[in-house]
């Protein structure tokens, strides 16, 4: 098994680092007190754009945890029930995730068009203008903490959280600049803005959405399997790497492929070939757990389909192989 150093949006495998983890509590810390600050001034203020911003920053931290409970979940080894390990939960946090953002950009919504239909008077403005600023300066903290954690132990997903931050700052900024025209009489700049950040929050809905997708549909990088494809067919002695399939189970790359090799080498032989595709393929693609099926030769052949009905006129079990990884029906078979 390679190791694993996968990524997905809004988490990262280097999670499971203790700088990481760190950034991420103390980010997550941080976005709280600035939206506690920030919920709190709106109830006093009645400012629609800062409330949708302190749901947003909020709804940032009960992700946080979120995923920081999944991390230590996943890590949990393989039980029989359970026997592939728990890397899939993580889908189902993605799932609370969205469910959180969607509460968040319901109760934002619905308070800036209630702002909109009925305008509000707003009291307390500077007030609410420091819990804008707070927001601001917790987001635009916490994107550089954990950009610079995330050069430092070499976590991509990390650095992209520390950019997500950057974008939350300008959300933060927003609300500033809502509340700030709100009290120079403007007052439905107020939830026109607070429209405009839960605009931003069904974005992140969108692109979280899209990702679970894939997820759920076992997608991958075409790139990936082109580069383990690659690696193993680099190895000396592969005759032929061919079915090569690849699907994410969490934060772990799982990939089956079969190998061809010369149909006169011994069981030793075979076996220490696999291992070195292995080694080739973990160097190639570091968060691949691969799973080798070794060919005596190219002949062609075909291999039973899990799920799929046995040929009966094809006795023998000699069937053609697809090198190219479809499986066409049978002509004795009917399609179904």
């Amino acid at each position: 098994m390679c190791p694993v150093s996968a990524g997905h949006h809004h988490s990262s495998a280097h999670y499971g680092n203790k700088d990481a983890v760190r950034a991420v509590i103390v980010s997550a810390v941080a976005l709280g007190l600035a939206a506690l600050a920030e919920i709190t001034s709106s109830v006093v203020s009645g400012s629609a754009s800062v409330l949708a911003d302190g749901l947003h920053n909020s709804g940032d931290v009960l992700t946080s945890f979120i995923l920081l409970f999944t991390f230590a979940l996943v890590r949990r080894p393989a039980t029989r029930r359970f026997s592939s390990g728990y890397g899939r939960f993580e889908d189902v946090a993605t799932l609370l995730i969205i469910v959180v953002i969607i509460v968040t950009a319901a109760v934002a919504a619905g308070e800036s068009v209630a702002k909109l239909i009925y305008p509000a008077s707003y009291s307390n403005i500077p007030l609410s203008l420091g819990a804008a600023l707070v927001g601001v300066v917790a987001n635009l903290g916490v994107s550089e903490y954990k950009v610079r954690v995330g050069r430092g132990i070499g976590s991509e997903s990390l650095k992209a959280d520390g950019i997500h931050s950057r974008i939350d700052a300008l959300v933060s900024a927003g609300a500033f600049v809502g509340i700030g025209l709100a009290g120079l009489g403007l007052r439905l700049a107020d939830p026109i803005v607070g429209m405009l950040i839960t605009v931003a929050i069904v974005y992140v809905l969108a692109g979280t959405v899209k990702q679970l997708y894939y997820r759920m549909m076992d997608a991958v990088d075409p790139t990936i399997v082109d580069e383990i494809s690659s690696a193993a067919k680099s190895v000396t002695g592969v005759l032929e790497v061919h079915d090569v399939r690849v699907r994410w189970v969490g934060r772990e790359l799982v990939a089956v492929m079969h190998v061809a090799t010369n149909p006169k080498s011994t069981l030793e032989d075979a076996h220490a070939l696999a291992m070195r595709v292995e080694d080739a393929v973990c160097h190639e693609v570091p968060a691949a757990r691969l799973d080798i099926h070794m060919d005596p030769g190219t002949a062609k052949h075909k291999h039973a389909v899990v799920g799929s009905p046995l040929d009966p006129d094809d006795d023998d079990g000699d069937h053609d192989h697809h090198h190219d990884g479809s499986h066409e029906p049978d002509d004795h078979q009917p399609l179904r």
